[in-house]
């Protein structure tokens, strides 16, 4: 009997699978990024699965978008938590209301499941919050500089 509660626990804890986010949750998402950006109209989103959905995981993604000089600035990373058909955006300092370097969030979202590269400096802090949540260590290829 225990043999087949531990066989059912460990087949469980596997279930928990990547999606890609549902319309509604798109939708929320790319509105909220929308309002950070100089041209909203501009925004070409590019969409990752979401790892570990869940109310305390963050979703991830890239957003190319004009800047005030009518420039494309190329891909960047964004990072929020969804909930249903609510997103909040945590891109922006609360204390400096400017937007957050790349490399923070960067580990924010590897922090979150995503496997994308970080700086050394936050690679053993990635892992600790990755293993808190019980998601795999990131891989040591992942590390920058």
């Amino acid at each position: 009997m225990k043999f087949l509660l531990s066989i059912l626990l460990i087949t469980l804890s596997f279930n928990i699978q990547a999606r890609p986010l549902t319309k509604v949750e798109r939708l929320a998402v790319e509105k909220t990024i929308r309002e950070e950006l100089k041209d909203p109209e501009s925004a070409k989103f590019y969409h990752m699965d979401y790892p570990y959905p869940g109310p305390t995981s963050g979703y991830c993604g890239y957003v190319n978008a004009r800047n005030s000089f009518g420039a494309f600035t190329g891909k960047q990373l964004f990072y929020v938590f969804v909930n249903q058909s609510e997103a909040i955006s945590l891109d922006i300092s609360q204390s400096t209301g400017q937007p957050l370097p790349q490399d923070v969030l960067a580990a924010a979202c590897a922090s979150s499941g995503y496997d994308i590269p970080v700086q050394r400096a936050f690679y053993d802090d990635v892992n600790s919050n990755r293993m808190k949540k019980n998601i795999p260590s990131l891989s040591e290829s992942y590390i920058l500089n």
